[in-house]
């Protein structure tokens, strides 16, 4: 019978924290609404950086994140230099650019060798929707997780102690 790869984590004793759980429509929403909100509280000189922090704010926590998952992930070190540089200079946002391609790589390194669920991220979807298309991958992550973790329940409730 064919058991689905997230399982294996499981079996080896590898029991890994599931991705958050927050729908990539909603995250796209709340993070426009912040910018917007930041917009209309914030005067002009501060502006620019609060509306760059907020924009940082989930790349930062999938840092937070994945680190939790991996002690050896630098993606937070790069996310609180880009946060650090602030925004209006190009080498911050050049950051921003590496913090999502190390992201991308510890997730793909994460979710295809240490819990082998066979994760693939496309190369242009991750330049084009960044950390909104990490989140629709995520929950595809949680889900299975979520499936496999009732399989599991209903497995141990249908087992007979001798």
């Amino acid at each position: 019978m064919h058991q689905p790869p997230a399982s294996d984590a499981v079996k080896n004793g590898q029991v890994f924290p599931a991705p958050p759980r927050v729908h990539w429509a909603v995250l796209l929403v709340l993070i426009a609404s912040a910018e917007a909100l930041v917009c209309y509280l914030f005067p002009e000189p501060y502006r620019n950086f609060a509306i760059y922090a907020v924009a940082a704010a989930w790349p930062t926590y999938l840092c937070f994140w994945i680190r939790r998952l991996n002690r050896r992930a630098s993606s937070l070190y790069w996310a609180i230099a880009s946060i650090v540089t602030g925004y209006g200079f190009l080498f911050s946002w050049l950051l921003g650019v590496v913090v999502i391609f190390e992201l991308r790589e510890e997730l793909l390194d994460h979710y295809n060798r240490r819990e082998p669920i066979g994760m693939e991220l496309n190369w242009l979807m991750t330049i084009l929707g960044s950390v909104i298309y990490f989140q629709f991958a995520l929950n595809k992550v949680a889900r299975q997780k979520d499936a496999v973790r009732e399989v599991g329940a209903v497995e141990s409730g249908r087992s007979v102690p001798a």
